[in-house]
């Protein structure tokens, strides 16, 4: 007879972080959309800038202020902890964790730098005759700045590439090699109960706090460029 008790859930992701992991993905995709067949609309690529800018500053307040697997002192893991996380994976006994384990910790950051980045230098980034695509602070810099924000733009945007693959390729082990299911996770917010290092279940963040956090965010970005000569 087949066991049909359904598996306890435990609270991981809440409702603020969850929505800016997807925000984010979206958003990057519109940029590289915007950016290859887009072109003749490049209005489109530059307020995205400005909105993947504001949801990473969002979402580094959040990280101090949101539930409890948001936070950064809860998973910014320190280079010993990384390493012998990464050797225990190896001999397939690593420890299960509710928020991000060690490796995934350092793929979060380095997701939220280098969209950071590109965001940055895409307000100064401008094409050869600033016929087609300016960013809004363009102008405040020398023609020199702007080549060089130019070629960093999309250099980032190459590393990038490389660690959404690396990032997908992982989500895709876990689901496949060690049966736990990291998607669903990220769309419901849950996870099955069980013997987490990190925890046994987590704290949501208050919804107040995140839309202040959000209010924050746009005001740091939007006025910020307009201070800045945007």
């Amino acid at each position: 007879m087949t066991d049909t008790t359904p598996t306890t859930k435990v609270p991981a992701w809440d409702l603020p972080t969850r929505l800016f992991k997807w925000a984010l993905v979206v958003t990057i995709a519109v940029a590289w959309a915007s950016d290859k067949i887009g072109g003749g609309n490049p209005t489109v690529h530059v307020l995205n800038g400005r909105i993947v800018l504001t949801l990473v500053v969002f979402r580094v307040l959040w990280g101090f202020v949101g539930g409890s697997t948001a936070l950064f002192r809860g998973f910014v893991p320190s280079p010993a902890t990384t390493i012998g996380y990464g050797l225990a994976l190896l001999k397939g006994r690593e420890g299960h964790y509710l928020g991000h384990n060690p490796l995934g910790a350092w793929m979060v950051l380095a997701l939220l730098v280098l969209p950071a980045a590109m965001a940055v230098t895409g307000l100064f980034n401008a094409d050869v005759d600033r016929m087609i695509v300016e960013g809004p602070l363009a102008k405040t810099v020398s023609d020199a700045t702007v080549t060089f924000a130019h070629k960093l733009h999309h250099k980032l945007f190459d590393v990038l590439m490389i660690c959404i693959v690396l990032h997908v390729a992982a989500v895709v082990f876990h689901a496949v090699v060690k049966k736990e299911r990291l998607v669903p996770a990220m769309v419901t917010g849950a996870k099955p109960a069980g013997n987490y290092v990190d925890a046994r279940a987590a704290t949501p963040g208050s919804i107040a706090l995140a839309l202040a956090c959000l209010v924050a965010a746009i005001a740091i970005v939007w006025l910020g460029i307009r201070a800045a000569g945007g």
